[in-house]
C-alpha cells in the first residue's frame, strides 16, 4: 500500500460495481470509490509469474494497492469488468504509463 509492503495473508473482497470499487477485509472497508478520471487500474508490469496474478489499483492520489489474485483469469476479469462499468460512467480507467 503507498509504495510499501504491507504482507496480508487473510482474504480481501474487491467488489467491482456498476459506480464504485469497494476493497474490504472482512467488515472492514479498506477502500471505496466511485469510478473518476484520477482512478488508476492495470495489470502489474513486473518479470516473475507472480505479476501474472497482480493488479495495480490507485483510487484516488495518495492511497495505491498492489493485490494478487489466485489466478491471471481473475484478476483479468476484474480489469475487464472495472473498464467496462467505467466507460458506462464516461471514466476511462487506464495505469500509470498508459496512453489514453
Amino acid at each position: 500500500m503507498n509504495g510499501q509492503d504491507h504482507p496480508s495473508h487473510s482474504v480481501h473482497l474487491l467488489n467491482v460495481g456498476k459506480v464504485r470499487i469497494k476493497l474490504c477485509r472482512g467488515w472492514i472497508t479498506k477502500a471505496r470509490e466511485i469510478y473518476s478520471t484520477s482512478m488508476q487500474l492495470c495489470g502489474v508490469r513486473t518479470d516473475g509469474n507472480a505479476a501474472a496474478k497482480q493488479l495495480f489499483w490507485q483510487p484516488r492520489r495518495g492511497i495505491s494497492f498492489v493485490l494478487t489474485f489466485e489466478s491471471e483469469r481473475e484478476r483479468n476479469a476484474a480489469i475487464m469488468l472495472a473498464r467496462k462499468y467505467a466507460l458506462d460512467c464516461n471514466v476511462s480507467l487506464a495505469g500509470p504509463d498508459d496512453q489514453v
